[in-house]
């Protein structure tokens, strides 16, 4: 059975379709069979996959289904078993107050996941916005106990700040529901150039700059993910 990895959060713009194609894509480069599941109605990874023309220039599939009925549909699809990793790209949402589509289809790919990453920009404001998915984390995690999630701190700016150098003391601090405290990953995403041009090329990272920094902090997040996922006896190294 394929594991399923939802990678979500309630603000847009924090990289969640960066993470999913470029965790597909190392994934893939390295012989495993990979589904991308473009749950966003904005279609940003169907986007990302048609800007290389029609011949796909990247190494996985990628399914669009933005409805809130992940949860029931995907077991059913033939690729929970002929693949071995399904990534979810979700939209922006969470369990803000009252209900929207992104709310909705965020809590349904997450009901049908082994593990949620959660990549969240090292700024004030891109931290409270986070908080709100930890509520739906707690949520769900009443009848998942098995649910794992892990933030990812992504865009961080290659110059020190404040923020910057506490963002780990201070996501660890905030994030947090009841008793449940998030892990934050041990790769951190930098700002790269490499992560801004490879959309418009149609590739992942690893393809559009395989001797990049962004290259190398994809590899190593990639295997994080992997160990995340199964134990480290059993996980290919990227």
């Amino acid at each position: 059975m394929a594991h399923v990895i939802a990678v979500a959060n309630q603000k847009g713009g924090c990289g969640k379709t960066t993470l999913s194609v470029n965790i597909a894509g190392c994934l893939a480069r390295e012989g495993y069979k990979v589904l991308l599941v473009d749950a966003d109605p904005q279609a940003s990874a169907m986007k990302w996959r048609m800007n290389s023309g029609e011949e796909s220039a990247l190494p996985f599939e990628v399914r669009p289904h933005a409805y809130p009925t992940l949860h029931r549909d995907l077991p059913k699809w033939p690729e929970t078993t002929s693949h071995d990793v399904i990534l979810i790209d979700c939209p922006p949402g969470g369990a803000g107050k009252g209900s929207t589509a992104g709310d909705n289809i965020t809590r349904s790919a997450i009901l049908t996941s082994h593990i949620v990453l959660i990549p969240i920009r090292p700024s004030p404001l891109d931290f409270q916005a986070g908080e709100e998915l930890m509520v739906l984390l707690d949520q769900i995690r009443v009848g998942r106990d098995d649910l794992k999630a892990f933030l990812v701190i992504n865009c961080k700016p290659p110059s020190k700040t404040k923020v910057s150098s506490e963002a780990r003391t201070v996501a660890k601090e905030l994030f947090t529901a009841g008793d449940y405290q998030l892990q934050i990953l041990d790769t951190e995403l930098h700002t790269r150039t490499a992560y801004v041009e490879s959309p418009f090329s149609g590739k992942c990272v690893l393809d559009h700059d395989p001797t990049s920094k962004a290259a190398d902090e994809v590899r190593a997040l990639t295997e994080e993910v992997l160990r995340c996922l199964q134990p480290s006896s059993e996980v290919a190294s990227v």
